[in-house]
């Protein structure tokens, strides 16, 4: 498929690197296609990565969080507390504090940078400790799994959070601010996360689930792939395919639709330079476009017809429409 690397992407690309890039969605689609409780979300979120980074040894950075929990364990012990003790509880929460934000530094993305697609990859974040709030989220909820504790992802609007479950008590933890204990009143909670006062319901504050989870983080990297200029039209359709993958919805239909659309338009306009040097390459690169264009038109046509009623059925519907007329032309 053609995306930024042009007509060299489609005729003699790395066929090592795409059977990586292969590998990496098998391995994701199937484990994410697991029940919800048997995802392992560090691995899951892991694979995300491996096909921006193809050849990662997704392995190696287990162990990391392996190690980190190992850490944590050690730290626990230190402090010789009794186990059922409410003081465990608020050992535990020491030990994840002084492990990830204290001595590894973990903290969250500086505003210059935070729309880089690259603070959505775990790798990146083990590495150079800077991340999203759910990426670092995702580290402390596996650590302290690893670790014997229970930490769970609360999907909050614009922003996620973690809530740390003893058996004593329960405390919501902002990982992006090291680590910040937060407020456990819905009102004072929003003020501090957000700076301002917003309306939470206690919906808001259930535990997420691990697809929620990974869907949450595709969903980040298609709007940051999008907002690039020029956007990233091939990554930003790896992302909604793997959306489509966990939680399948009209709406990811037609965003495909819509990427497919312009990845179609983009090949269209490569076309007159490529066959300056090479008509055989051109003619291959508009039967590529045609494919992609009719692809669009089969996701746009259905999410019309699935989203009969909603505010963008009829314009969606148009676009098709569009499209059909424009590969009548070709043909």
């Amino acid at each position: 498929m053609v995306g930024e690397g042009g007509a060299a992407e489609l005729f003699g690309g790395d066929d090592e690197r795409a059977a990586q890039v292969a590998a990496a969605r098998e391995r994701f689609v199937r484990l994410a296609r697991r029940p919800d409780r048997e995802i392992d979300l560090a691995e899951a979120a892991l694979l995300i990565a491996a096909e921006e980074y193809p050849g990662l040894d997704v392995g190696v950075y287990l162990s990391r969080l392996d190690a980190l929990a190992q850490r944590v364990r050690g730290r626990l012990a230190a402090k010789s507390v009794e186990p059922e003790s409410p003081e465990a509880d608020e050992a535990s929460l020491a030990a994840l504090s002084e492990v990830l934000f204290d001595e590894e530094g973990f903290r969250g993305a500086e505003p210059d940078d935070f729309y880089s697609p690259r603070h959505s990859f775990v790798n990146e974040v083990i590495e150079h400790k800077r991340g999203l709030p759910i990426t670092l989220s995702v580290i402390y909820c596996e650590v302290a799994r690893r670790a014997g504790l229970h930490a769970v992802g609360i999907n909050l609007p614009g922003r996620f959070i973690v809530q740390f479950r003893g058996k004593h008590l329960s405390v919501y933890v902002n990982p992006f601010d090291r680590g910040t204990r937060l407020p456990d009143e819905r009102d004072a909670l929003a003020e501090r996360v957000f700076g301002q006062r917003v309306e939470l319901s206690p919906d808001h504050l259930r535990p997420a689930s691990r697809k929620q989870i990974l869907a949450r983080m595709l969903g980040n990297l298609l709007g940051n792939y999008l907002r690039q200029r020029p956007p990233n039209l091939s990554k930003a359709l790896a992302a909604v395919e793997r959306m489509l993958a966990i939680y399948p919805s009209a709406e990811q239909v037609r965003d495909r639709g819509l990427i497919l659309r312009a990845m179609g338009h983009q090949t269209i306009n490569q076309a007159p330079a490529i066959a300056e040097q090479n008509q055989l390459a051109a003619v291959r690169l508009l039967e590529h476009a045609a494919q992609l264009l009719g692809s669009a038109w089969f996701d746009l046509k259905l999410y019309a017809r699935l989203g009969e009623g909603t505010t963008d059925a009829t314009s969606t519907g148009g676009t098709a429409d569009e499209i059909w007329q424009l590969l009548a032309r070709q043909n």
